[in-house]
């Protein structure tokens, strides 16, 4: 068995989301032990990392990354910067959110160093470490995060990708947390025009629509309000969604907007 080969296949099948198989071609490797270099055998460990988180194993994943860290510790170029920039994600599924934000800057600090300005990786590592940030109510930093992981994907993937998208949303969420709900209303426009464009019906075009229709009711304007969430509980009965915390916190704010309206 041809340890670089496998070790390729295996990144592949996570790239096709086959994330079982990925999971038991990598522990095999891993069983096997026949890595030749630190280098090769973090590697081994940032993709098993990868599996099991994106499969909802935080805590396995968590391992799997620090462990790549500490083997690309001493290397030089991006490897230590990407799998530190994972662990800070892991770390934050497994609740770990101060540390989160510690590996997170760390990180940061080591993208910026490694990294060319414009390098395809550094966007999604950006939109990344910006999770922590949030989290810890540390609003400004995370928007600065964010603001720069969006001019680089405007660059890259063009100003109506769903990376862009993305962005658009978690900064209109951060305008609201921060009382600029009018920018944040305009941000989840923009978020819902790329998306109603891109996906049409879709859960993601729903939960922008739903997330449009909150802030409008923040800022009392109760029957764009209660209209734009009637969408989206609709968008989302179209997806097969009739239930669940989403679908149930859209129907309280929808009553919300409705009292309010009944009272003037």
């Amino acid at each position: 068995m041809d340890f670089d080969i496998e070790l390729s296949s295996a990144f592949a099948l996570l790239g096709q989301g086959r994330l079982t198989d990925a999971e038991k071609k990598l522990l095999a490797l891993a069983a096997g032990r026949q890595a030749s270099s630190p280098e090769k055998e973090g590697r081994l460990h940032y993709g098993l990392g990868l599996a099991f988180f994106q499969q909802g194993k935080n805590e396995e994943a968590r391992q799997q990354f620090s462990y790549a860290c500490e083997l690309f510790k001493n290397l030089p170029g991006s490897a230590k910067a990407l799998a530190m920039t994972a662990l800070a994600r892991a770390e934050l599924a497994c609740g770990a959110t101060e540390q989160s934000v510690k590996t997170g800057r760390e990180a940061l600090e080591l993208l910026r160093r490694s990294m060319a300005k414009d390098d395809p990786r550094l966007a999604p590592s950006l939109f990344a470490l910006s999770f922590g940030e949030y989290e810890s109510k540390h609003f400004g930093e995370a928007e600065a995060l964010l603001r720069e992981a969006l001019a680089l994907w405007k660059t890259q993937r063009g100003p109506e990708s769903l990376e862009v998208s993305t962005c658009l949303n978690d900064l209109g969420r951060i305008c609201e947390e921060t009382n600029r709900i009018s920018e944040g209303i305009a941000l989840h426009k923009e978020c819902l025009e790329i998306r109603q464009k891109k996906l049409g019906v879709h859960p993601e075009t729903a939960f922008s629509l739903g997330n449009l229709g909150t802030a409008l009711a923040s800022a009392g304007q109760w029957q764009q309000a209660a209209d734009m969430l009637e969408r989206a509980l609709a968008c989302y009965a179209q997806c097969g969604r009739t239930d669940g915390d989403s679908i149930d916190g859209l129907k309280l704010n929808l009553e919300l907007c409705r009292k309010a309206l009944a009272c003037r």
